[in-house]
């Protein structure tokens, strides 16, 4: 479900087009059960695109939200609960397997199982936390339960589904039941303008970004060219991400469906509190409300240690592996540091550039998959040594020809531009993203488009989670 290719475009307008077909017979044959027949269609919509991918990946869906249908009519009492226990293992089987098999068994245990060789299905980390925060929120005294198709449209929302944001039942649901498959042209003035600047920042920032990092020769023993593979790292998995995100936003306005924004310019947080308020901004109150209050929270006096479980948890999410750990975990850290004692007395600017840099640098922990590598580079980082004059003037060399230098100029300087343009529009308290929204930057985003976009097969970077 790549919104930056073609094939995503075509499927979506051919089922489009045969659910007005099979809308314009029933609206004629049978038009009381018109409202049902629309639903059918979004769903039917969401299941052949997530089929286009892969049957693995519309297999495994089916899978999560058929047990967690089932876990909502568990019932009471100790078999209801230890027939909900059952039903929790079921839904989360298929995340155990394809993402978490290879680390718990040979990372952790030591046990060398031999792991099948099997690719991680699109999207199955977001659609079981999402499938989960529903049941939970389903099983609360006084809720009423939903009716099965609204539930399998809430877990398949096609616009959200694979890479986010991830949605609530009170704030998608009511939606949801509300909604029928027909595009909403009053929408398309909003609409627009956010996939307008998701697609430029997937196809002209961030694939062009994966490009340049592609091409890199770093040094992992200098500490400069760590931190510049740290830095385009950085820009390059917030453009793709929000990219999309702002994509969804957009397709979901033309389906009379408001997501939730699940970015703000998180880059320019002042400490790790708001940059955590600001990116993935629905992935962070997921795991306040459902790991971190039920721990206790700020009032419980563990709360230094409820927030390093809250970001283990968040990092293990991200991915199977002692790098994710770690990351989790610095940014834990980084987070209780923040929270206690009284807020040093230092400039603003100071903290932001501290912020950023230690947002930036903890990114390695994210990306380096190779542990020798991973050594190396953190000790860079952290020797006096491996700042050395030479280490910068070697920057020059990094990139292979004078035509990807001069691409790499043009890449960093429109993503500082639209990271400015963000920043702007923050300080003068104007809605998220309005600048970059209005109608004359959207006519240069087409045409960036248009110039720019990469022709690499780049799909976005959270599929992968």
């Amino acid at each position: 479900m790549n919104f930056a290719s073609f094939e995503f475009w075509s499927w979506l307008a051919l089922c489009f087009v045969a659910s007005r077909a099979v809308l314009a017979g029933v609206r004629r044959f049978a038009p009381a059960a018109e409202a049902d027949a629309a639903k059918l269609c979004l769903l039917g919509t969401a299941l052949c695109l997530l089929a286009v991918e892969s049957w693995l990946t519309l297999g495994a869906f089916l899978w999560v939200v058929g047990a967690g249908w089932l876990a909502l009519r568990a019932g009471s009492g100790r078999r209801g609960a230890l027939l909900f226990s059952g039903l929790l293992l079921l839904q989360l089987l298929p995340l155990i397997y394809y993402k978490y098999w290879s680390f718990l068994f040979n990372g952790l245990l030591g046990l060398e199982v031999r792991v099948p060789s099997v690719l991680i299905p699109m999207g199955l980390s977001f659609y079981t936390f999402q499938t989960l925060g529903f049941w939970i929120d389903s099983r609360k005294p006084g809720t009423v339960r939903p009716q099965l198709l609204d539930y399998l449209n809430f877990c398949s929302f096609f616009p959200q589904i694979v890479a986010g944001p991830i949605e609530r039942r009170g704030d998608l649901l009511p939606q949801i039941e509300a909604t029928r498959f027909r595009f909403h042209r009053e929408a398309l003035d909003e609409a627009l303008p956010w996939i307008v600047l998701g697609l430029a920042y997937k196809m002209v920032l961030a694939d062009n970004l994966a490009v340049l990092a592609d091409g890199m020769t770093i040094d992992p023993a200098n500490a400069w060219g760590v931190w510049l593979e740290c830095f385009t790292f950085a820009l390059r998995i917030y453009f793709d991400f929000a990219g999309y995100s702002f994509v969804a936003i957009g397709l979901g306005l033309l389906l009379g469906v408001r997501l939730t924004l699940n970015f703000n310019a998180p880059y320019w947080s002042a400490d790790l509190r708001s940059f955590w308020r600001t990116w993935h901004i629905t992935l962070g109150s997921w795991m306040r409300d459902y790991v971190y209050l039920p721990l206790g929270g700020r009032r419980s006096g563990r709360w230094m240690g409820n927030v390093l479980v809250v970001f283990l948890v968040s990092g293990i999410w991200h991915g199977a592996g002692w790098g994710f750990v770690a990351w989790g975990l610095l940014h834990g850290i980084g987070v209780v540091f923040c929270s206690a004692g009284r807020p040093w007395p230092l400039p603003g600017v100071v903290k932001w550039l501290a912020t950023l840099g230690y947002v930036t640098v903890t990114w390695l922990f994210f990306f380096e998959r190779d542990p020798s590598l991973l050594a190396t580079k953190s000790l860079a980082l952290v020797s006096p040594a491996a700042y050395a004059p030479d280490g910068l003037r070697a920057l020059a060399g990094i990139f292979g020809s004078r035509s990807e230098l001069m691409l790499a100029a043009v890449i960093f300087g429109l993503a500082l531009g639209a990271l400015a343009l963000e920043g702007l529009g923050k300080r003068f308290g104007l809605p998220a993203y309005q600048i970059l929204r209005r109608p004359w930057v959207a006519g240069g985003l087409v045409a960036l488009i248009v110039l720019l976009a990469s022709t690499a097969d780049s799909p976005f970077i959270y599929f992968n989670f």
